[in-house]
């Protein structure tokens, strides 16, 4: 009776089970992964938000509605104004507006790919992007980011020649993470120069989501603005109110539509078709975007020293913790943990953390919440090929709520670097918080 593009396991994991059997029941979670403003105590967008509100709600021009497909145009040329800032050229009329950016994704997989075609996409990465392509019929590939090696820095590399020797005749775009989520990791200039060339000589689309650019890490910056301009092959940039202004219920985000003009031109036409069918993005919400970007240097600097403090105080932490490491980062709103496993008792004992258990263990004694690398795909072994286990957390929560996080993570990494056999760490222990 189903489209066969929907048969998901939809069997909730372990420990999204455990974690809402025990709010169900009154019990502390500590939410370390929280990435939500509003609930992280980041204050400014909120109060640019309500006072923003405020102005609409005395706007005559609120209660018409005159939708463009391409979205507002006041939104759009805000938004030729804020790339300008930064040294970059998006045109007004070179924009799309859409809800969100997963949208602007589904968008873009309908409008270069058909169903059965390929997209490559990075790994590590965030499981979103595939389900998003799956819904349209698509077949993901990944291709592999290469950690840098000791004292090389925090940028992860893509793996070109991977990359190239999995393109087939079926490969439509390339979809990049710039900056990476969770690795934090800009993608470097030359790897970008070469994936162009290899996507316009395959005639493949480039995406490039960009949610995350304005958020490097103090002591590195994003690398200089593309100098392809009209050349290359066609990209498309996306980025979002959710990541830039901190502000997810807006739901407003954009394509940017760059490369030579006959293409540009033709998916531009193809791209406000799609929009005129659904219309989505509220004018209610758009009419609000150019205030709430004229306010955007408020609420970035709110959140920037949020991450700032959060990371020096994590490093803090983590310098005392045996057999683990932060791992460096350029960019983003997460930290990612390397914890090496201890040596083996005897021969015929192994001994490893177990990342799945010991995030459950640490749920039930502690009530503390963090994921598990193999949620993004985070392989099991470090940048000089040791076996390793991965913990990711958020930057963005309240300092006292990482303290809390911290603290209950020392104990059970204490118990894991002196050797602790993995078995007694699994949550059906079930020790009391």
């Amino acid at each position: 009776m189903f489209a066969r593009r929907t048969a998901w396991d939809l069997t909730p994991t372990e420990l999204a089970e455990r974690v809402a059997c025990r709010r169900a029941e009154g019990r502390l979670v500590v939410d370390g992964v929280d990435t939500n403003p509003g609930r992280c105590g980041i204050l400014r967008p909120g109060e640019i938000l309500r006072e923003g509100l405020d102005r609409l709600a005395r706007d005559p021009r609120a209660l018409r509605y005159e939708p463009d497909p391409r979205g507002d145009l006041d939104v759009r040329e805000a938004l030729a104004g804020l790339y300008a800032d930064t040294g970059r050229s998006l045109g007004a009329d070179r924009s799309i507006l859409t809800a969100g950016t997963s949208e602007a994704y589904a968008h873009l997989f309908r409008l270069l790919a058909d169903p059965g075609d390929r997209i490559h996409l990075p790994s590590p990465g965030y499981g979103l992007f595939a389900h998003l392509a799956e819904l349209e019929g698509l077949e993901v590939a990944s291709y592999p980011l290469r950690e840098p090696g000791p004292g090389r820095g925090a940028r992860w590399r893509l793996d070109l020649d991977a990359l190239a020797a999995d393109l087939d005749e079926r490969s439509r775009v390339i979809v990049t993470i710039d900056p990476h989520n969770p690795t934090g990791s800009f993608v470097d200039p030359a790897d970008l120069a070469s994936l162009a060339s290899i996507a316009e000589e395959r005639g493949l689309a480039l995406i490039t989501d960009e949610v995350f650019t304005d958020y490097a890490t103090e002591g590195h910056a994003r690398p200089g603005p593309s100098e392809l301009g009209d050349a290359g092959p066609l990209r498309f940039v996306l980025s979002g109110a959710s990541k830039v202004l901190g502000l997810p219920q807006i739901k407003v985000a954009w394509i940017g539509v760059e490369g030579p003009p006959a293409l540009r031109n033709d998916a531009l036409a193809r791209l406000e078709f799609v929009a005129d069918a659904f219309l989505s993005v509220s004018p209610l919400a758009a009419s609000l975007m150019p205030f709430l970007l004229a306010h955007r240097d408020e609420i970035q600097t709110e959140i920037r020293a949020r991450l700032s403090a959060n990371r020096a105080a994590l490093a803090g932490r983590v310098a005392a913790w045996e057999g683990v490491e932060l791992l460096p980062a350029e960019a983003g709103w997460h930290a990612i943990l390397r914890v090496r496993r201890p040596a083996p008792a005897a021969p015929d004992r192994p001994r490893s953390l177990d990342e799945e258990a010991f995030v459950l263990a640490l749920l039930d004694r502690t009530g503390v919440l963090v994921h598990p690398g193999g949620l993004y795909d985070l392989e099991p072994r470090d940048r000089s090929g040791r076996p390793c286990e991965h913990l990711v957390l958020s930057l963005l929560i309240e300092p006292d709520r990482l303290s809390r996080v911290a603290d209950g993570l020392e104990p059970l990494l204490a118990e894991t670097s002196a050797g602790l056999d993995a078995p007694s760490l699994r949550a059906s222990d079930e020790p009391s918080v």
